[in-house]
């Protein structure tokens, strides 16, 4: 693994990578443009209800009643192809309730998921560059803490990213635009307000330390992304950012299909389903499914 994960720093250190000016959602808006321009029309904030099933094929979505007739559309869109780019567990027990359920599948543990701070910070550190990352003095209890403990671990890895290294619009002039994110266990009732409040005490002591500056007296400003708030913008299944974990030798290989064995017509997309997570392997399911419907 080490041999094979240096492809990663090779890539960026000697051939060089793509740097997205306009951030991550950059990406987002580039592909809804694209779309567009070949005639897709996006319905913005118009829940689906359910998959509309009948005879072993899909033939449309069901969409909120009041929402849909807000926006002058019918809460019921027939289709011959539906595509889900839902977490494929919440596609199931929200979109699918009718359907046989993939017991095994559903029931599988879920991934871990993240606790990100954005912090706003009145100092520049020359000292740091756009990928940071300050590794746990004992990752072996850090991910017995994630994953067995369901817990946040007291020296979390810290991975630190700061795009105004390369963009200096990105923080005011003499300032810095930290995107500070630990690993988290997934959403599982835990008590995630306390959780939040030691992980910040833990970071920022942690970086303190090791940059010599005490760091909580420059953070202007703050935001924080918590695994209950990942499961409810993007309806992933406990907040996990990969779907199902990959804690075993077997788990690439139980991935769900882009395309359904039950339903006819009825098609998966996304970091929960095969090949894996992460926004290449994301898209590279979108053109596998593709594939499949050609």
């Amino acid at each position: 693994a080490p041999a094979t994960l240096n492809i990663i720093p090779h890539l960026e250190y000697n051939i060089g990578a793509f740097f997205p000016k306009q951030g991550m959602y950059g990406i987002t808006r580039s592909l809804v443009a694209l779309a567009e321009s070949l005639g897709v029309t996006f319905h913005y904030n118009q829940p689906v209800r359910e998959i509309v099933a009948q005879d072993g094929r899909t033939t449309g979505i069901r969409l909120d009643a009041g929402q849909a007739a807000a926006a002058g559309l019918p809460e019921t869109i027939e289709a011959d192809l539906v595509v889900s780019n839902m977490d494929v567990v919440n596609t199931y027990r929200r979109l699918l309730p009718r359907q046989r359920q993939p017991d095994f599948l559903l029931n599988q543990p879920k991934s871990s998921s993240a606790l990100i701070f954005y912090w706003g910070i009145r100092k520049q550190f020359p000292e740091l560059d756009l990928h940071n990352i300050f590794f746990s003095g004992d990752y072996r209890a850090e991910f017995d803490c994630l994953f067995n403990r369901k817990t946040l671990t007291g020296d979390p890895t810290v991975y630190l990213n700061i795009t105004s290294k390369y963009k200096p619009g990105d923080a005011p002039a003499g300032g810095e635009n930290w995107f500070v994110m630990v690993n988290a266990p997934n959403n599982s009732g835990q008590d995630w307000d306390a959780l939040i409040e030691a992980a910040r005490r833990n970071i920022l002591a942690k970086l303190s330390r090791l940059l010599g500056t005490d760091i909580a007296p420059l953070v202007a400003c703050e935001a924080i992304l918590d695994p209950r708030t990942i499961e409810s913008r993007t309806s992933s299944a406990q907040g996990a950012l990969y779907g199902n974990a990959s804690n075993n030798r077997y788990a690439a290989f139980l991935r769900h299909s882009n395309k359904s064995n039950r339903l006819k017509g009825l098609y998966f997309v996304g970091g929960s389903v095969h090949p894996g997570g992460g926004i290449p392997l994301s898209l590279l399911s979108a053109k596998i499914a593709v594939g499949m419907v050609e």
